[in-house]
């Protein structure tokens, strides 16, 4: 069934989404209004956008894509000028190398969104247009207005960085300080990040021209200020020390390694999918996915370990 939405529609649509990532308070509806009737006087310009991927699993990109109250498409061209994203972007082939080194070499403003980490050990593991993508991301950097790294791969290594892996991957920070690149950045952890980081993210710099308020790890206060373990919906059950023996049994999940006193995220309010989940929730261990610890062999389990069969032990078996 094709859905038709008049112009005030669409613009209600993008608000919704202003109002579900918080960014209200930056832009109103009736400043949308304006915009859209007189685009000179918004009191805003849409900054070029170029997205990159780096050693991920294009999982951040797919939790993008879940956005409900509007394809993000429709919200990404709105503000920005999408310049470029592997997955959304319709150039391929020589078209891709051409776009990127004009606008490297325009003088133009743009913001660099990085995913994933950079294989520095192993240039040739990810490639762009028969180039390391390590060298993009050295050219596109240094002349960008902000980098992002989304997700928890770009923001310090994640999966990319596990042991046995060869690629010898670094985070976005790390490279930029390897490169001697000044250009400011903002890091948005999580596996995957989630999508109102991003869209308040860039909503506060396209309004404002600033950074948000960012932690010592540059993350914004807004979104990580808080553990998990402080917010927990199962918080009482510490106090008591109730813990579950098993994954799904109620209680708190600290003896089954819930990494929720290390992480700091708002994943406990803002949940994922439009709210409709998290892992505590959901009845497992917080996995610490925004922390810089992950991942955490320990936290992986299979069906047939005891700790997973909740509701097929019988109480008081052996762990």
């Amino acid at each position: 069934m094709t859905i038709t939405l008049d112009r005030r529609k669409f613009l209600q649509r993008i608000y919704q989404l202003v109002i579900a990532a918080g960014a209200a308070p930056l832009i109103s509806f009736d400043e949308l209004l304006a915009a859209e009737a007189k685009p000179a006087a918004a009191g805003w310009s849409r900054p070029n956008l170029i997205w990159l991927h780096g050693a991920s699993c294009s999982g951040c990109s797919t939790s993008l894509l879940n956005v409900e109250q509007i394809t993000i498409l429709d919200f990404l061209t709105y503000f920005t000028r999408l310049v470029y994203h592997p997955d959304l972007s319709s150039a391929s082939g020589d078209q891709v190398p051409q776009i990127l080194n004009k606008l490297a070499a325009s003088g133009k403003p743009y913001i660099l969104v990085m995913e994933g980490a950079i294989p520095v050990g192993m240039p040739h593991a990810c490639m762009l247009a028969h180039k390391p993508i390590s060298e993009w991301a050295a050219l596109l950097a240094a002349k960008a207005s902000l980098c992002i790294a989304a997700g928890t791969c770009a923001v310090s290594g994640g999966v990319a960085t596990m042991a046995g892996t060869l690629t010898g991957a670094k985070s976005l920070d790390d490279f930029l300080k390897q490169r001697a690149i000044k250009t400011p950045s903002v890091n948005l952890p999580s596996c995957p990040m989630h999508p109102d980081h991003l869209v308040y993210t860039l909503l506060y710099f396209i309004k404002t021209k600033r950074l948000p308020e960012l932690d010592d790890a540059r993350r914004p206060r807004r979104f990580f200020s808080h553990s998990v373990h402080e917010r927990c919906p199962r918080y009482a059950a510490f106090q008591a020390r109730d813990f579950a023996q098993r994954i799904g049994e109620e209680g708190c999940l600290m003896e089954l390694g819930c990494q929720g006193p290390v992480t700091y995220n708002d994943c406990i309010a803002l949940g994922y999918n439009g709210n409709t989940n998290n892992c505590i929730r959901a009845g497992h261990p917080c996995i610490g996915c925004a922390s810089e610890l992950f991942p955490r062999p320990l936290l992986y389990h299979t069906h047939a370990e005891a700790k997973a069969m909740a509701g097929v032990m019988p109480k008081g078996s052996a762990k």
